[in-house]
């Protein structure tokens, strides 16, 4: 694999619009049993703050090189305050809110001892945008469009997307804009129509594509259902790639007029937390194809980046430096 891409990342534009928040991590010691109920007693010893959702998303890009915009919804609240703050520290200036007072802004609170995850508390409500809202939400990013090479829609199903704040999907095939999706399990498929690709884990997959839930370790191997969840994603949604995570077992992709599953293994050396590797996997293919490279390539590059961060604890993000060394390590030991 050539790796003259790396230079080329500070010519792409992202939009990326989601629900964004803030992901505050409590990292403490647990000694004793709480006598109030049978629950343990973490010793908060320090506390940190990191971009989640979209954010993340966003970081990812930046922290690459790219040209990055991020449009989401924030509460008119003081998370939202730090969130913008948070925002504007870590590099991503072009930032577009709409504020909604009917719902706090997202915050994901996380309770670790000894690196162990004890629990999580989140602050949120789930609710389909005003439609006063969602017009000015769909109109700013039809606004942005022809400003940006591509967009990353991240769909966390916390309310932002719905038919009315899809209906933007037109106007991006008017101005030849290709659409990425990171999709809910909770939302229909259909929703998706017209989008280029989307990047579903295999419990999201299942999920949109109603197979019973329980069978996703199995599946990850198992190429003839991955083939056919893959194609029906591909057909509901007429898009031109159906790219599935699989975990372990990498990712696999199925595009237009193919009848045949491509599959990418994963690179991942040590596993210490999932946390917002589908974050890095959109943004790394989404980088990707707007630069021109073919899907398979896409994924090479995302399962890498990828393959970085999960051996992180917390969301993370990969520098040019790390993808090239990983990369220069892959094509070493003849894995791409």
């Amino acid at each position: 694999m050539n790796l003259e891409f790396l230079k080329e990342i500070s010519k792409a534009h992202l939009l990326v619009a989601g629900e964004v928040g803030i992901d505050e991590y409590l990292w403490g010691d647990c000694r004793r049993i709480s006598p109030e109920a049978p629950v343990p007693v973490v010793e908060v010893e320090s506390q940190t703050f990191k971009l989640g959702l979209s954010a993340n998303v966003a970081q990812n890009l930046v922290s690459l090189g790219a040209k990055t915009t991020l449009l989401s919804v924030k509460g008119a609240d003081t998370d939202g305050i730090k969130l913008s703050e948070m925002l504007r520290d870590a590099g991503i200036s072009q930032v577009d809110f709409i504020e909604d007072s009917s719902r706090p802004t997202l915050r994901k609170v996380r309770v670790l001892a000894q690196k162990q995850h004890v629990v999580r508390v989140d602050y949120e409500r789930s609710h389909p945008l005003d439609p006063k809202l969602a017009k000015g939400f769909v109109e700013r990013i039809c606004d942005l469009l022809p400003k940006v090479d591509g967009l990353i829609v991240q769909d966390y199903g916390k309310g932002i997307w719905n038919p009315d704040t899809m209906a933007f999907i037109q106007h991006a095939k008017t101005h030849k804009k290709p659409v990425f999706v990171d999709p809910s399990r909770i939302s229909p498929l259909e929703l998706y129509q017209g989008m280029t690709l989307s990047t579903p884990n295999i419990v999201e997959a299942e999920t949109l594509c109603r197979i019973p839930a329980g069978k996703s370790r199995s599946v990850g191997k198992d190429d003839a259902t991955l083939l056919k969840m893959a194609k029906h994603i591909l057909e509901t949604t007429q898009s031109e790639h159906s790219i599935i995570t699989c975990g372990e077992w990498g990712m696999v992709s199925v595009s237009r007029g193919e009848n045949h599953l491509n599959r990418i293994p994963t690179f991942a050396r040590e596993v210490y937390d999932v946390t917002g590797a589908g974050d890095t996997v959109i943004a790394v293919l989404s980088l990707m194809h707007v630069l021109g490279y073919s899907i398979s390539q896409c994924m090479q590059v995302a399962n890498a980046a990828a393959g970085i961060v999960v051996g992180r604890i917390g969301a993370s993000c990969v520098t040019p430096e790390e993808l090239r060394s990983e990369l220069e390590r892959l094509i070493k030991v003849g894995l791409i």
